[in-house]
């Protein structure tokens, strides 16, 4: 079993860039990078390691655009799984693929859930299931499995937890095949070590003990590193993220000052969250030059939404629900969790219906949208339901009528789509009740937790206080991580934060 690492990288000269909300960390350390192949740096002795797919392709393509190389040029801008990926140089056929988590789930009766695609080369996935996910996160943590459950007080029977852990590495030895944890022990054990210049972290706050042992690995040979990232945005410790590292890490430290987000008032406010943390770097910032607006309130429905940008966020989902359910009833259009209310299909067909009883030209891909919200013999004569004489590219209103069918022309589109739910149908109703078009603009309200909302901003915020049971119980143990939570959260807000006052008993005041 893998042990924590030590605060100090190698022999390497180690700059550590503490970056708090809105300073432009990741800019800061994309313009080092610049400077280092301006200076004549070769690419492929400069790495760049990001916590996020998102994050290193972005340096790949700015280093690309900005010296006119060739992906090839730039091996070592990857994720930490993708670069162990590579150095192995595994295929995707040895990296357990979404199937291979279905056919596990049901050779060993263990249910998981939905199972997402990762963010890497290779298949990367997750899976919901609290056996397993414990399994890995002992690992991530570099610690015993039975270490972790007594640590963690697990609501699941040690028996189960075991027989997961070992029926997942029966299956995988079976079928020959890695898992992305074992990706990373494989190469921190590998003699692989990479003949490195520079070496860039990014996001070093959300990187667990096992990944930090890959970054001492990839490290050995290079005699500069950068290390960016912010202690106090470190909300990812239940997922196994070590914060203590960065805290501990060995280097001459730059904190960079200025916010190019947050008003002054709400950075003044954020401060108050954050320093109820004690174990931290201490570290002040400034924000913008204006005032911005920081307002209470008792309740969520005091907020005046309107028409404006807004993000909403809150611990946990459920937290969501009910201000949802007043958002329908307002018929405001918005997202949650980046998702629309309604699927972009309905959206579509309802799009192009309205263009075409305006007497508009629509796509056949779009009369498909249309046919499949309209029964047969309601809206649609027998025998035309497919489309299967349909063979132009583009249609109008009566081509449809005398060719296809097409029995709702000019009905509204609520009556013709007697296909579509009536909960939908309320809730588009309510939107054009308000004269708005949902089929042409992106929803101006965000809902979110906290946790999916991290990296993004908005003018206005409106932060619900209120705290889960488990959260609740989590914070009167160690009150750290949801200070840290919080301060995320209030940091997104541009100009305006409304806090709302928690609506039960326990909640997070600020």
């Amino acid at each position: 079993m893998f042990t924590k690492m030590e605060g100090v990288i190698g022999m390497a000269k180690v700059n550590i860039i503490l970056g708090p909300p809105g300073t432009g960390k990741t800019h800061n350390l994309l313009s080092l990078v610049e400077q280092e192949l301006a200076k004549g740096t070769p690419p492929d002795r400069i790495a760049f390691v990001a916590f996020t797919k998102k994050a290193a392709t972005e340096a790949r393509n700015r280093a690309m655009k900005q010296f006119n190389l060739e992906e090839q040029h730039l091996p070592y801008f990857r994720t930490l799984h993708s670069f162990a990926f590579n150095q192995l140089g595994l295929t995707k056929s040895e990296v357990m693929s979404r199937d291979n988590y279905k056919e596990f789930g049901q050779t060993f009766g263990m249910d998981l859930g939905s199972v997402s695609d990762g963010v890497d080369a290779g298949g990367v996935f997750t899976v919901d299931n609290q056996l397993l996910s414990e399994v890995n996160l002992a690992r991530m943590k570099c610690m015993d499995l039975e270490q972790h459950y007594n640590d963690a007080n697990l609501d699941v029977s040690w028996h189960a937890l075991l027989r997961a852990q070992r029926s997942i590495e029966e299956f995988k030895k079976k079928k020959e095949i890695l898992d992305f944890t074992d990706m990373i022990e494989m190469y921190i054990e590998s003699g692989m070590v990479p003949k490195l210049d520079v070496v860039f972290i990014d996001e070093a706050q959300d990187l667990c003990a096992l990944q930090w042992r890959m970054v001492h690995k990839i490290c050995q040979k290079a005699s500069q590193v950068y290390v960016s990232g912010d202690d106090d945005q470190a909300i990812y410790r239940w997922a196994g993220a070590d914060v203590e590292h960065l805290i501990g890490l060995a280097g001459e430290r730059k904190v960079l000052q200025q916010s190019y987000r947050c008003s002054r008032l709400i950075q003044n406010c954020s401060q108050g969250i954050i320093g109820r943390v004690r174990n931290r770097i201490n570290k002040s910032w400034n924000g913008t030059k204006n005032d911005g607006l920081v307002q209470y309130h008792s309740y969520p429905d005091s907020v005046d939404i309107g028409d404006d940008n807004w993000l909403i966020m809150a611990r946990t989902n459920y937290l969501l629900d009910e201000i949802e359910r007043d958002i329908r009833l307002q018929g405001l259009f918005y997202k949650r969790n980046n998702r629309l209310p309604i699927s972009q299909k309905l959206l579509t067909a309802t799009s192009a219906w309205k263009k075409l009883n305006e007497g508009q030209n629509i796509e056949l891909s779009e009369v498909k949208d249309i046919y499949s919200y309209m029964s047969s013999e309601i809206g649609i004569q027998r025998g035309h339901k497919n489309l299967k004489t349909a063979n132009r590219e583009n249609y109008e209103l009566n081509d449809l009528i005398t060719d296809h069918g097409l029995l709702m022309g000019g009905r509204p589109w609520d009556v013709a789509f007697d296909k579509v739910g009536t909960r939908d149908k309320e809730f588009l109703r309510s939107i054009e009740t308000r004269n708005r078009d949902f089929t042409k603009t992106d929803p101006k309200i965000h809902l979110s937790t906290i946790h999916g909302a991290k990296g993004g901003e908005a003018d206005k915020v409106m932060l619900l206080t209120d705290l889960s049971r488990k959260s609740q119980e989590a914070m009167e143990k160690d009150s750290d991580d949801e200070c840290r939570v919080f301060y995320v959260a209030a940091t997104r807000a541009r100009n305006e934060l409304h806090i709302v006052q928690p609506q039960r008993d326990g909640g997070f005041i600020i």
